[in-house]
């Protein structure tokens, strides 16, 4: 079943109603995304996997992860764009777009997202990151901070 908003109506208590109120949360989560507040959606072994970085195994290295991203990208924002409830999760299609050093990006970005308890174990996101890497690229007054944010990365794992 496809949905076009989490508030789609669904009956209480079916893994469609529990899908719903994840993606509610996922959805409000990316509107004004806020490392701190993670730990409402995965939980503390989730393990995530995207392009471009390395995996991730706990809420808090994906925290660490995100900090890292908003220093970058202060303005970073996610939309959704559609969802499905699969049986052990959901899959949602959404946006993340932002500015880097004055160049706006922005990334399709597909997550399938395994659930347990209503959180976050398993996240696979697929995106192609080169419109992000392009914005780092082509603005050089980015590249001393991104250097800086991928040196402190390396001393925390």
């Amino acid at each position: 079943m496809t949905h076009e908003s989490p508030q789609a109506e669904v009956k209480a208590n079916t893994p469609d109603a529990d899908a719903a109120e994840f993606v509610d949360r996922f959805e409000r989560f990316w509107a004004n995304p806020d490392p701190d507040l993670l730990s409402e959606l995965l939980h503390p072994d989730a393990h995530l996997k995207q392009p471009f970085r390395p995996e991730m195994h706990s809420c808090a290295a994906y925290a660490d992860e995100l900090r890292r991203l908003l220093q970058l990208c202060p303005d970073l924002a996610g939309h959704l764009l559609w969802w499905s409830a699969t049986h052990d999760g959901v899959v949602i299609e959404h946006t993340l777009s932002g500015t880097i050093a004055g160049k706006r990006f922005s990334l399709e970005v597909l997550d399938r997202i395994t659930l347990r308890d209503g959180k976050v174990v398993e996240r696979l996101a697929y995106f192609d990151p080169s419109p992000l890497i392009v914005a780092i690229a082509t603005r050089p007054t980015a590249w001393l901070r991104y250097l800086r944010i991928q040196l402190s990365a390396r001393r925390s794992r």
